[in-house]
């Protein structure tokens, strides 16, 4: 039953839910780390190549498949992306669910066995709509999300969103299950990865005075960081130093020569940005020195912000209240985590939304990237469904006109432009595309889970490798 106030249209789509469900376990069971997702784009090749939707690949572990509409001169349609990430986390998995991770260590304990099995379901049924569709869908599934300098910059560096006119994205999240949230202006946070290796000087531990001991230097590095935050930078701004690793030696009875430490950095405000990254080596050296030890750092290229522009994310709002009714899309507020999907949106105006697929109140209590994250899965109707619905809109022939802003009354908060880019070297310059989109001929849940058996085989051979960036 539908609240009063949706607005459906006169038929629901209809959506391959048994099918993503089976196609999310097999994925769920059979995680591949960054880089490695052989198996993973072989399986999705296989299927789009069913539906006799053309596929290519710019990277050995993405794939792109491309659905060309019939309605119209294909030279004045438009490009609608969609990107789906389709790589796992070096996380042992202790869900206890049927269809639990076969490979030790690895998990999709970030949602991204949904974010690939919903955009398989998509690609489907537009496979079979394709007269209703003037210009082309671009199925993105891409590699190595998790891991520093990510798969999307690798896609976009070789020509993925060059005819890329709208672009868009969704991501799990706790929610109530099935509804859609959609953040004008900035979403994400910018983060990055500094690896840290302090020298001092090894020995025996019942000498320690002739032992310069790394172990103690780094637990004082570690407390010391946390101190940046709170008073280095203004406390209303959202910034994050997190020491996610540290290791040293193999032995108790031993003073070790070195110890390396992998520190996550998240701002939103480009000035903080370049203040922590500043304190964090001046505490660093400052600890080093005082202890007569040395540090060497090892900066990543961070993923930028992700911000949402005005025609996708008015695109987004509409299509979700057509798909699933107005009462399941809401106003999302921007989330700490963070996605290379920016740069996709930085080379056309795209729209990061969130997918709810429950939390404590539907028996999930663990957020992303902890070993007992679940969800519940007969969300995914609601994102194919809005999937579908948007490039509906965006590639009907009938239509030349981008979507009107969302009523007030849909208590949708103002967008925001993209903001400058961060000074680090290699990132791109983002288009300035906020609320613009290329001119063109056309317009710029009570269902349960069925329980299929996953039908691949484990890959043993993909083992566990620490990430260097999170979702």
């Amino acid at each position: 039953m539908t609240d009063a106030n949706d607005t459906l249209p006169s038929h629901r789509l209809e959506v391959p839910i048994e099918e993503a469900v089976a196609w999310r376990r097999q994925l769920h069971q059979n995680p591949e780390l960054s880089f490695r997702e052989y198996r993973t784009s072989d399986m999705i090749e296989d299927l789009l190549n069913q539906w006799d939707i053309p596929t290519y690949r710019l990277t050995p572990t993405s794939v792109i498949g491309v659905i060309e509409g019939t309605a119209g001169d294909p030279s004045t349609g438009r490009v609608i992306g969609y990107r789906a990430d389709i790589d796992a986390l070096p996380i042992q998995e202790e869900t206890g669910l049927p269809y639990a991770s076969r490979t030790p260590g690895v998990m999709h304990a970030c949602g991204h066995d949904v974010h690939t099995a919903m955009l398989l379901g998509t690609a489907k049924v537009l496979s079979g709509m394709r007269d209703q569709l003037h210009g082309k869908v671009l199925c993105i599934f891409q590699h190595a999300e998790e891991m520093l300098p990510g798969g999307a910059r690798e896609l976009v560096d070789k020509g993925a969103a060059d005819d890329v006119d709208e672009v868009y994205a969704f991501h799990v999240a706790p929610h109530p299950v099935g509804h859609v949230g959609i953040c004008p202006g900035r979403v994400t946070t910018m983060s990055g990865i500094v690896s840290i290796a302090i020298r001092g000087r090894g020995g025996h531990s019942s000498n320690p005075q002739l032992s310069i001991d790394p172990v103690l230097i780094a637990s004082e590095v570690t407390l010391m960081l946390n101190t940046i935050v709170s008073r280095d930078v203004d406390p209303k701004h959202m910034n994050i130093v997190n020491v996610g690793s540290l290791h040293s030696g193999e032995a108790g009875n031993v003073i070790p020569d070195t110890a390396n430490l992998e520190v996550s950095i998240r701002s939103v405000d480009e000035a903080d940005w370049e203040i922590v990254c500043q304190r964090i080596e001046a505490v660093v050296n400052g600890v080093c020195q005082a202890h007569g030890a040395q540090a060497t750092f090892d900066w990543q290229i961070p993923y930028p912000m992700v911000v949402n522009a005005d025609i996708a994310v008015n695109r987004a709002w509409h299509a979700a209240t057509k798909a699933i009714g107005k009462s399941k899309v809401f106003a999302a507020d921007p989330w700490a985590p963070s996605d290379d999907f920016s740069y996709f949106s930085r080379e056309a105006p795209g729209c990061y939304m969130f997918l709810g697929t429950g939390g404590p109140e539907a028996g999930n209590p663990f957020f992303l990237h902890n070993s007992k994250f679940k969800i519940v899965e007969r969300a995914m109707v609601s994102g194919m469904r809005t999937e579908i619905q948007i490039a509906l809109d965006a590639l009907n022939p009938s239509k030349n006109q981008p979507p009107e802003r969302p009523a007030a009354s849909q208590t949708m908060p103002a967008a925001g432009s993209v903001p400058p880019r961060p000074r680090n070297p290699g990132l791109g310059t983002p288009k300035s595309h906020a609320g613009q989109a290329r001119a063109s001929s056309s317009e710029s849940a009570g269902e349960t889970s069925p329980s299929p058996e996953a039908a691949a085989a484990p890959d043993n051979s993909n083992q566990p490798q620490a990430p260097r960036e999170d979702a």
